[in-house]
């Protein structure tokens, strides 16, 4: 059935495909801009006039410390316009993503130039007093930011005419009393709070709680970006672009934090996420109620352990006069400090972990097996289905929610290992392998007082995680149906 174009939902139709045409022809432009003037300048020992272009940007042309290396916003910039420009072709329904990519292809852009302004010299070469941008940029933040507008009108337009469908068959229903109009949003948020302003007076300490203390250091994050004084302030010292971004990726500390941070928490993820769940229905199989209680007891306990103790108690037990060293003499083996040889320090690690929170993280699961309705179970009995059949049909499918839930979580936290357990437990002998991102950012911020670098280094950490959430809980909402928003 084709639409006509003389009609307004034919005429709707036709202006869409030119606004995503257009949005189109513009990302094609702002990557055709790349071929363009970029930046010129002096070079700051030749004197020599020098002019790059998008494409000697991210070839690493510039001479300087960069020499060779892809500059990150504009390449981000340039990845965020491909993947917009095939959202526009391959999914054009989508009205969303290409709004957020041409944002994030615009602030990458503004990125490029504030940090080859404070990083020229350096970082470039070029004398800094000499730098101007030229057209080839300004006309490329032009396009991706006039493209994102065009996008923002289009899922504006696209809602709107969603909702105008949404009242059409509200109203179309004949069983509505006469005269019955449906609110504005203002008009429900506002009768809301009236029916149940005691419930919005107990969360508002709350959301207070948040604004403070965790929303509102937030500005903080710009000391990421410049050489932070604390007798100048966040704003007031001098602005460096990405310099401790560079710092932290050129060290020889980058790829041994960033490796020690995913293989922990792959350990961690492998084998300490599907055993609670494994206890928790072996628990809600168990018949004997006493002997049940007594299990759920003592794998408890170990979570109300105060951390230092507990690391205390594992230091002591992995020392070479330790439970652990008397087994190994038992055994006829030399004993060896677990905590003083770095190929033991994960082991140790994940196998404490598992060990502190494997009671207490079974108590959601067993939660979630509460509200499994047993008629199921009734049911599967009377089709002959066993035990493990029942699990395997009724059991884990009731349960799924709440681990794809829990699953989103624990992959979004994958760049995150506590730095308390990390410092209490390792030493120089096992950085090699105990080393992590926090425990990194620690030994820079508060050791060394370098809070510029420490902030950069866990503001890309921050951001990696927070990128893990969304991959995560796109995989779960395609593959499970569930997921967080």
């Amino acid at each position: 059935m084709t639409v006509s174009t003389n009609t307004p939902s034919g005429r709707l139709m036709d202006a869409r495909r030119v606004r995503r045409l257009l949005m189109a022809l513009l990302c094609l432009v702002a990557l055709g801009l790349l071929f363009t003037s970029y930046a010129q300048g002096v070079h700051r020992r030749s004197d020599e006039a020098v002019n790059f272009t998008g494409i000697d940007f991210l070839l690493g042309r510039p001479e300087g410390r960069s020499a060779g290396s892809p500059h990150p916003m504009l390449l981000g910039s340039t990845a965020a316009l491909v993947l917009a420009l095939v959202m526009l072709i391959v999914k054009p329904d989508k009205r969303f993503w290409p709004v957020l990519l041409l944002l994030v292809a615009s602030g990458c852009l503004l990125m490029f130039r504030f940090d080859v302004c404070y990083s020229a010299k350096n970082e470039f070469s070029m004398d800094e007093d000499s730098l101007s941008f030229g057209v080839g940029w300004i006309l490329s933040v032009g396009s991706c930011f006039l493209a994102a507008v065009l996008a923002a009108v289009d899922a504006a337009i696209g809602a709107r005419q969603a909702r105008h469908k949404q009242l059409e068959a509200i109203y179309a229903n004949t069983t509505l009393p006469g005269g019955y109009k449906e609110r504005t949003l203002k008009e429900i948020i506002v009768r809301d709070f009236k029916k149940h302003w005691p419930v919005y007076l107990m969360i508002l300490p709350t959301v207070i709680f948040y604004l403070v203390w965790c929303y509102g250091p937030m500005y903080g994050i710009v000391i990421a970006f410049n050489d932070y004084s604390p007798k100048k302030g966040p704003f007031g010292s001098d602005w460096v672009g990405l310099r401790w971004f560079r710092e932290f990726f050129r060290s020889p500390f980058a790829y041994r934090t960033i490796r020690n941070t995913l293989v922990i928490n792959f350990w961690n993820l492998l084998i300490g996420f599907p055993a609670p769940i494994i206890l928790a229905l072996m628990l809600n199989e168990m018949r004997n109620m006493k002997f049940k209680r007594v299990v759920q007891t003592i794998t408890y306990m170990p979570y109300f352990i105060s951390l230092v103790v507990l690391c205390g108690i594992l230091v002591d037990f992995c020392s070479t006069d330790g439970v652990f060293g008397a087994i190994q003499r038992a055994m006829g083996m030399d004993p060896v400090n677990l905590l003083g040889d770095a190929r033991y320090f994960r082991s140790v690690y994940v196998g404490s972990e598992l060990w502190q929170k494997l009671g207490w993280d079974s108590i959601i699961f067993l939660s979630a097996l509460a509200g499994i309705d047993q008629e199921q179970y009734e049911a599967a009995t009377i089709d002959g289905a066993g035990k493990m059949k029942q699990v395997i049909h009724v059991t884990l499918p009731g349960i799924m929610p709440t681990i794809a839930i829990l699953l989103i979580l624990r992959v979004g936290s994958m760049m995150n290992v506590g730095y308390e357990k990390i410092i209490l437990l390792y030493n120089g002998l096992t950085y090699e392998t105990a080393d992590v991102i926090s425990s990194y950012v620690y030994r820079k911020g508060i050791v060394d007082a370098d809070f510029s670098f420490s902030t950069a280094v866990n503001l890309f950490n921050s951001v990696i995680n927070f990128a893990l959430v969304v991959f995560a809980n796109k995989v779960s909402a395609v593959l499970t149906e569930t997921s967080l928003w």
